[in-house]
């Protein structure tokens, strides 16, 4: 079935997986019965195989875990709008250029007019135009774990794209469950970034957690 040792060391991976049809199978141990040279490549394979059984595996610390799992969430639930905005953009391709030619020579007219006006004067104070603008929030998640009588504040950092980076608490103490708990709350919580210029930037939000009781 096979020719060359070439085409025999390319099937090698599926021979020691199992993987190999009969006829395979048996047409690679034909040919190992009488290449020395394959036959010492094959068991290279299965000692480096072995090796990297015996390797020990890696536990993922839960954070980590919890933080790569919204990520993966937040990528999936973006997705279609990514798609329907490069169709979109795809769309309005042929029609920039006419687009382009129209809005230029009404810039032009607007320019030729405006140059023949003369701008009156005005006592009025010019408004201060905003920015710059704190990130926010948006949707906090529910709490389901006490803070104590002294509570706890935390710097919460949001990248651009209103996702959580990270945080770090500047009061406050808590156990393991306490910050494992926290951990669910900051970043399934839905926070608007900051924006310098209309565009928007990195940023941080400040919150402070504390008990509520209520009583009837």
């Amino acid at each position: 079935m096979f020719e060359t040792c070439v085409e025999i060391r390319n099937h090698f991976s599926d021979y020691l997986d199992d993987l190999c049809t009969p006829d395979a199978r048996k047409s690679i141990r034909y040919h190992l019965s009488f290449c020395d040279v394959c036959e010492e490549q094959l068991e290279q394979w299965q000692s480096v195989r072995e090796e990297l059984r015996a390797l020990p595996h890696q536990q993922v610390p839960p954070e980590v875990a919890l933080r790569l799992r919204v990520q993966v969430s937040q990528e999936l639930n973006r997705k279609p709008f990514t798609d329907c905005w490069v169709r979109f953009e795809n769309a309005l391709k042929p029609l920039l250029l006419p687009a382009t030619g129209g809005l230029l020579t009404a810039v032009i007219c607007f320019c030729l007019i405006m140059g023949s006006q003369v701008v009156p004067l005005t006592n009025v104070p010019d408004v201060t135009v905003q920015v710059v603008t704190p990130a926010r929030v948006q949707t906090l998640a529910p709490m389901d774990f006490s803070t104590g009588d002294n509570g706890m504040v935390l710097v919460t950092e949001i990248n651009a794209e209103g996702r959580v980076k990270g945080y770090r608490v500047l009061s406050g103490t808590g156990s393991p469950e306490i910050m494992h708990r926290l951990d669910r709350m900051i970043y399934f919580s839905v926070f608007q970034p900051a924006t310098m210029f209309g565009k928007p930037t990195d940023g941080e939000v400040v919150l402070s957690l504390r008990r509520i009781t209520v009583r009837g």
